[in-house]
């Protein structure tokens, strides 16, 4: 079962940018409810890590109410606080997740995830500037584990907020921190795409390919891309295999 880490939980995949996945890390058996928790563990962790187990699988409002356990459990975690604001996050309820964010941070201070988290929330709520300052904070910490994340969120806050420039420097750095990490390698590739650069698209799609999952959007812009190029075997090629694989999909009708 992906569980939370106690210390610094690491990115899975993909920018939902990006905050679920933060919770989410490694894989362990699901712990039952008769289970018993360590005399060096929280009482709160095993609700903890049984609200991941039902977020991952998209049961939120079971989730919510482990998360809610974990919290009255032990009031002093910021684990218990941090996966209620990931539940609180996903059902839209976002000062409520704000306010556990909060309460994390003021319990371990010292845990950029936590912040980062809380900045990707501010700037989804066009809180930009203080997003931002949340984001700088966990990526000023040495030793955080994952910049990238940070660095993706920071990019997509600024282009919520409009700032284009920011935006591409933000997704240079994560691509430079992380050669492999797939969702900076689309975004620059999309971005060039749209400038008419489809040399330099075509090139962040060949990284994308090597670290990346093969998805529908992914498809459809390789193959945009190749047409663009003029090579129209391989863009029918992509776009035989977008139908093929995901023939409901809206990439599809954007063929």
């Amino acid at each position: 079962m992906p569980a939370i880490s106690r210390r610094h939980p690491t990115w899975s995949r993909g920018p939902s940018v990006i905050l679920a996945a933060l919770v989410l890390n490694g894989c362990a058996g699901a712990p039952s409810q008769t289970e018993t928790v360590s005399e060096d563990e929280s009482p709160a962790d095993l609700y903890v890590d049984l609200a991941a187990e039902y977020v991952q699988r998209g049961q939120l409002e079971t989730a919510l109410g482990r998360a809610k356990q974990a919290v009255a459990a032990d009031r002093d975690s910021a684990r218990a606080h941090y996966i209620l604001a990931i539940v609180y996050q996903r059902l839209g309820k976002t000062a409520d997740a704000q306010r556990e964010f909060a309460e994390a941070v003021e319990r371990d201070p010292s845990n950029p995830d936590y912040r980062n988290a809380w900045g990707a929330v501010l700037c989804a709520e066009g809180k930009h500037e203080a997003g931002l300052a949340k984001i700088k904070a966990a990526l000023a910490d040495p030793l955080y584990q994952g910049p990238e994340v940070a660095l993706m969120n920071a990019a997509d806050c600024s282009r919520r907020a409009g700032r284009t420039g920011d935006f591409e420097r933000y997704l240079q750095r994560a691509l430079e921190r992380n050669p492999k990490y797939p969702p900076a390698a689309l975004e620059l590739a999309r971005l060039a795409y749209q400038r008419g650069d489809y040399q330099r698209a075509r090139a962040f799609m060949t990284r994308y390919s090597r670290v990346g999952e093969t998805t529908p959007e992914a498809l459809l812009l390789a193959a945009r891309i190749e047409r663009q190029l003029g090579n129209l075997k391989l863009a029918r090629l992509l776009e035989r295999s977008l139908r093929q694989r995901y023939p409901d999909s809206p990439e599809v009708i954007q063929l």
